[in-house]
């Protein structure tokens, strides 16, 4: 669960990366229907109406995978070299970059839900920015995250607390590339 949240705070927040909401704990809540969402009177799908916020995330998607930043450490590079070391990811997308105030970012998640994400930046000072602002904005969503920047990367490693022999190895690993 931990770990969707972690995606959720970098990937799929298009939402938050316009408005910032200073009760990050209400973030956690999930808003509880009126009426059931099968209702009889249902005029409609369950959920948002608003959907406009998430209406471009496709072409924004794009528009970030196609103009990547020149990176050392790119997230497949990352990623293969997690495989090479015994870290089988789950699963591993892009996510929406403007959230960590990033040009680029993927998401890697391992069988045991640990979330691993890599962003790409400009430059090395851009990086680090996005460490402090995301340092910042998810603190209390996402508590355990530990990031590091090599180059103008950044990575975060999330919901690892009760992993961290796998943490090291993913923050080593990145360390070293």
């Amino acid at each position: 669960m931990r770990a969707f949240i972690a995606s959720l705070a970098l990937g799929i927040a298009a939402c938050s990366s316009h408005h910032h909401d200073p009760n990050p704990a209400k973030a956690n809540v999930v808003p509880q229907p009126a009426e059931p969402a099968m209702a009889a009177t249902s005029e409609g799908p369950p959920g948002s109406q608003d959907l406009a916020p998430l209406a471009d995330l496709g072409n924004r998607l794009g528009a970030e995978g196609q103009h990547r930043p020149a990176v050392a450490v790119t997230p497949e590079k990352l990623f293969t070299a997690l495989a090479g070391k015994g870290v089988k990811l789950q699963t591993q997308h892009q996510v929406l970059a403007s959230v960590a105030a990033a040009s680029y970012c993927a998401l890697g998640v391992t069988t045991d839900s640990v979330a691993i994400a890599v962003c790409e930046y400009p430059t090395h000072r851009d990086a680090e920015a996005g460490r402090a602002m995301l340092d910042r904005r998810y603190a209390k969503l996402v508590p355990d995250a530990v990031r590091a920047v090599n180059g103008s990367t950044l990575v975060t490693v999330a919901n690892a607390g009760s992993r961290p022999e796998l943490r090291d190895r993913v923050l080593t690993t990145f360390a070293a590339l």
